[in-house]
Formats: C-alpha cells, sequence, structure tokens
C-alpha cells in the first residue's frame, strides 16, 4: 500500500514537472506539444524564424495557421520530415494553407553518395525519435531528446547564449531576440558564411531522394488545401553559396511549381529589402515585413483565381 502510494505520488510529481515545460524550454518542444493542426508552415531554421503566423492571419486570411519549421540539420526534406509532417497534420482538413518552404540545402545531402538514405543526416534526430508530435506535456520529447529538462523547466528560465534567447510561441513561430547592433551582425555573419562554405565542402549535391520526399509532402498536403513553395530571402554572400551548391535551383522549383500548379513564391529577387542577423536569418522586423509580403502574394493569388 505505502509503496503504491508513494509511487502515485512520484508520478503525479513527475507529471507536474514536465507540465510546467512550454515555449522557454527550448526551441522545439512546443512544436511537439500542441494539437494536430489544418495549416502548416514547414521547413529550415529561416522559415521557423522569418515567418510569423499571425502576420499571415493579419492580411485577412482565414488560416490558424501553425509553424512546423525547425532547422537545416533536422528538416531536409525526407522520409523522417515526411512522416513527422503527416502525423501532425489533421487528415480531416479540407481548406488549410501550406507554406513548403524550400532552398538549395533541403534538398541537398551530406552523404559521401547523395541517395545514401540510411545515413541522411537527420536520422536518429530528435525529429526520427519524436513519435508522439501532439502531446502536452510531451514526455517523449523531454526524457528521449531533450537533455536539460531537469533544469531549464524547473527554473523556467530561457535558453541563453552569448548573444541570443529563443522563445517559442504557442502558433509554433520561434522568437530570437539577438543583438543588432552592427560590429555583432557583422561578425555574426562572418562566421555563418564561413561555416556555411565548409558546409559546401561536405555536401554530395542534389538528392534525388529527397526531391521524391518533398514531391511526397506536396501531394500530402495538397489534399488538404491550399499550397505554396517559398524561397526566403538570403543575403549575397549566402546566395552565392547556394548557386555553387545547386545552380538550378530555381529552375527545378519553378519545373515543380508547373507540374502540380502552384504557385513558387521566389523572394530571392528582393533581399535587398530585408536584413539578416547572419546573413540568411531574417531579422525581427524583416519577419514581420517578409511575412506580411508573403500573405499579400497569397491574398493576390486566391483573388486572381476568382476572376
Amino acid at each position: 500500500m505505502k509503496i503504491s502510494l508513494f509511487l502515485g505520488f512520484c508520478s503525479i510529481s513527475f507529471f507536474a514537472i514536465f507540465s510546467l515545460a512550454d515555449g522557454t524550454t527550448d526551441a522545439f518542444y512546443l512544436k511537439f506539444a500542441s494539437s494536430k493542426q489544418s495549416s502548416l508552415i514547414v521547413g529550415s531554421s529561416r522559415a521557423a524564424q522569418g515567418i510569423i503566423p499571425q502576420m499571415i492571419q493579419n492580411k485577412e486570411l482565414d488560416y490558424d495557421i501553425y509553424n512546423y519549421a525547425f532547422t537545416i540539420a533536422h528538416t531536409p526534406y525526407g522520409k523522417v520530415y515526411y512522416e513527422s509532417i503527416k502525423r501532425k497534420l489533421d487528415v480531416d482538413s479540407k481548406n488549410g494553407l501550406f507554406l513548403i518552404c524550400v532552398n538549395p540545402w533541403t534538398i541537398s545531402s551530406k552523404t559521401i553518395h547523395s541517395e545514401d538514405s540510411l545515413h541522411f543526416r537527420e536520422n536518429g534526430s530528435f525529429i526520427d525519435k519524436t513519435y508522439f508530435v501532439n502531446l502536452n506535456p510531451n514526455i517523449e520529447y523531454l526524457v528521449e531528446s531533450y537533455d536539460r529538462f531537469n533544469i531549464d523547466i524547473i527554473t523556467n528560465k530561457k535558453r541563453k547564449g552569448d548573444y541570443q534567447t529563443f522563445f517559442t510561441h504557442n502558433n509554433g513561430w520561434l522568437e530570437v531576440t539577438i543583438e543588432s547592433d552592427m560590429i555583432s551582425n557583422q561578425e555574426r555573419t562572418l562566421n555563418k558564411i564561413k561555416s556555411y562554405k565548409k558546409k559546401l565542402d561536405m555536401y554530395s549535391g542534389y538528392s534525388q531522394n529527397r526531391m521524391f520526399y518533398l514531391k511526397k509532402t506536396i501531394e500530402l498536403l495538397m489534399n488538404h488545401g491550399d499550397v505554396y513553395l517559398v524561397r526566403l530571402p538570403v543575403n549575397d554572400d549566402m546566395l552565392y553559396l547556394e548557386e555553387q551548391l545547386l545552380p538550378d535551383f530555381d529552375v527545378k522549383m519553378e519545373a515543380l511549381s508547373r507540374f502540380y500548379q502552384i504557385e513558387y513564391i521566389n523572394a530571392i529577387p528582393f533581399r535587398k529589402k530585408y536584413k539578416y542577423t547572419d546573413g540568411h536569418h531574417l531579422e525581427l522586423s524583416s519577419g514581420e515585413a517578409f511575412s506580411n509580403f508573403l500573405a499579400s502574394e497569397i491574398k493576390n493569388n486566391k483573388l486572381n483565381t476568382l476572376y
């Protein structure tokens, strides 16, 4: 009897602690602790930070859209991310909005052979390991994929680095607060470009397997609403690297757009209108501006289809 009471007390205590996890826990937890969604933003960290759901809705678009984008390391297009998107999607959705964010890294491989899916970089990651993506609290994620939960949840502190803090909103948007003075920005950008130059040497290039799953993602989401391919802007230095990685990337996306009869919203030509924290993530004000631009493009496209 005493053992049962003790175990019950422990279970309740642990559950109560786990329940404290929220948008301050880390950059990913809340995405797995929310319900299934009828409209989704998917992609890498550019989309996670740069597309703000409420700005899309403010353009009188009747969508309660959720940001289910993560990082270039964890969510390039492939079987792992495709299965996670399937689990997050409300299968009863018929009139949703889906923004599939693309860039050359998301359809390229870091393996020696570009089609070696057994060794894709996302295999074994938290995206791969987290089967239950709609639990609150999500004990599976906290136990299996987050090794600092026992400190951060109890103290309820935002994760802090030298210059930035993260906060994940209830709509999945990852808000990053970061030093914005010119010297910090230039140093960050220089370091980021250097790191991506090194990445370029590690990548084997375009993967037909990743393209296959990008197509499957489009086909899956087209059954549940309107789908748009989106390429977020980057600065000139990052664009130069991406053109080396996949010089015909836009040609491939335009071909997908024509084949599936969906819009490809490419913001690269407007890249100088925006400011970046590190060359490829939008500053907060630019994220708002880009989200407004994106919403206007979607609204205009919908109006054009009516006439």
